[in-house]
């Protein structure tokens, strides 16, 4: 299946699985953290086929893993609304994880991403946000992508301008964004270059 919402010339390949899609773009491969990839990361273990950048899994990440593992009829749970690996195309290592904090909440969910040092300043945070926020908003259960944000979080406050979130004030001691169509996300895409 395609997915079109980004409305770019190199519109990113959608794949289901029984944790969330898998989403690929030009530079990154999107896949679900589901119980079994939960459990190798949680033992420090890289899978056969995935290898980890250096960094790679963050602390919190894994906390919330441990959690959901720990706890697995709690609130948090694994699904498309949860977390998902960050693959490099060019090399397929893990380099960062995104997701959601939950399911939609009065049409709302809140998207989040982490990459390992090595990985960041390559266009690749952006890219994700891009897929996973057209991906949320192609649902009709979804209305808006909100994200939070550190103040001082520079680079995260220029992706979020880029990809077409607005100022909606605070939270919790936080910047909030929203996103509210597809479109907005898809076109802070870079295009792969020639």
């Amino acid at each position: 299946m395609t997915h079109s919402g980004t409305g770019s010339e190199h519109a990113p390949r959608t794949e289901p699985t029984s944790f969330g899609p898998v989403l690929e773009g030009p530079r990154v491969r999107i896949e679900p953290i589901g119980a079994g990839r939960a459990r190798a990361l949680l033992a420090g273990h890289a899978e056969p086929e995935l290898g980890w950048e250096e960094g790679f899994p963050s602390p919190p990440l894994l906390a919330s893993l441990r959690r959901v593992i720990d706890d697995p009829h709690g609130p948090v749970r694994f699904g498309p609304f949860y977390a998902y690996v960050i693959i490099r195309r060019a090399d397929g290592l893990a380099v960062g994880d995104a997701g959601f904090f939950g399911p939609p909440e009065a049409g709302e969910v809140e998207v989040g991403y982490a990459l390992a040092p090595l990985a960041r300043g390559s266009g690749l945070a952006s890219e994700t946000v891009a897929l996973l926020s057209d991906w949320a908003l192609s649902r009709p259960d979804v209305r808006p992508v909100s994200a939070r944000v550190d103040a001082g979080n520079a680079a995260s406050l220029r992706l979020l301008d880029r990809l077409g979130f607005t100022a909606d004030g605070r939270s919790d001691g936080y910047l909030r964004y929203v996103l509210r169509t597809a479109d907005a996300a898809g076109r802070g895409m870079e295009r792969p270059s020639a």
